[in-house]
C-alpha cells in the first residue's frame, strides 16, 4: 500500500511500498457496521454484529470503536504491516480476542516477485491469492462466540473490501447493495476511488462456480457446515 487506501493496485514488480507514516494516521477510519442489509429471502443482516474498518493499532479518541463491545477483532493485514504498526490497540486488547489472518506477505518481499496481474483484476487476486487465509476468515466466522466482531486490513478497503463482498454475498445480499458498501470506502480515502466494476471479475468467478455455496465451497475450501452457521448467526429471524 504505497499510499492510505490503494494497497490493491499499488502492487509493484517486485515488493509493495508502503508508507507506514501516512497508514499510522488512518487508525479507526473507514468504519462502518454491515448489518441492515435486505437479503434476498426477505431477512436481514444483524445489526451490530460484524463490522469493518481500517487498521486498530491505534484508536482515535473520537473513534466509536470503543464502545462497539466488540468480542474479536480479526487482521487481514501482511505480517509486515503489522510488525511495523503494531497488533490491537491497548485500550482493546485487554478484553478482545485478536486474531492475525495474513494476507499479502509475498507482496512486500523482494525474494518473491509479484506475477502480472490482469488490468482490473486487482481485488480478485486478493481473493484468488489466498484462498487458504479466506478459508480460515470464514471458519473463524462460524465459530461460537465470536460476534461482535470487526475484521480489516490497513485502509479496510481493498482486503476488507472483498472480504465484506464474499460475507454479504453468502448472506443474501444483492449485489447492487455490495457494491454500495464497497464504493462508501471512497468518503474515507477520495483520492483513489474505488470503481464498481472493481468487483465484477470475483462476480464472475463466483458465478462460473454456479453459486456463492459452491464458490466458497470448491474454490476456497469452506464446508458447507461453516456456511450455515455464518447464516444462522449473523441473519435476524
Amino acid at each position: 500500500m504505497a499510499s492510505s487506501s490503494g494497497e490493491a493496485n499499488k502492487i509493484q514488480k517486485d515488493q509493495m511500498v508502503v508508507d507506514f507514516e501516512l497508514v499510522r494516521k488512518i487508525a479507526g477510519r473507514n468504519l462502518r457496521d454491515l448489518g441492515g442489509h435486505p437479503t434476498a429471502d426477505g431477512r436481514r443482516v444483524k445489526r451490530q454484529h460484524i463490522y469493518r474498518s481500517a487498521h486498530l493499532s491505534s484508536i482515535p479518541a473520537q473513534s466509536p470503536v470503543a464502545g462497539l463491545n466488540l468480542r474479536t477483532v480479526i487482521t487481514l493485514q501482511s505480517r509486515l504491516e503489522v510488525s511495523v504498526l503494531g497488533g490491537l490497540d491497548s485500550t482493546l486488547a485487554t478484553t478482545v480476542r485478536w486474531e492475525h489472518i495474513p494476507i499479502g506477505d509475498k507482496w512486500f518481499s523482494k525474494d518473491v516477485p509479484s506475477a502480472p496481474v490482469k488490468p482490473g483484476h486487482e481485488h480478485l487476486v486478493l481473493v484468488t491469492e489466498f484462498r487458504d487465509a479466506w478459508q480460515t476468515f470464514f471458519m473463524l466466522l462460524a465459530e461460537d462466540g465470536i460476534y461482535p466482531a470487526l475484521f480489516h486490513c490497513s485502509a479496510g478497503r481493498d482486503r476488507t473490501g472483498v472480504g465484506a463482498a464474499m460475507l454479504l454475498e453468502l448472506l443474501g445480499v444483492e449485489r447492487t447493495r455490495i457494491r454500495e458498501d464497497f464504493l462508501e470506502s471512497n468518503l474515507a480515502f477520495p483520492r483513489i476511488p474505488l470503481s464498481p466494476t472493481q468487483l465484477d471479475p470475483l462476480f464472475a468467478l463466483i458465478d462460473e462456480s454456479g453459486d456463492i455455496d459452491s464458490f466458497l465451497t470448491h474454490e476456497i475450501g469452506v464446508s458447507p457446515q461453516v456456511i450455515r452457521i455464518i447464516r444462522h448467526d449473523l441473519l435476524e429471524d
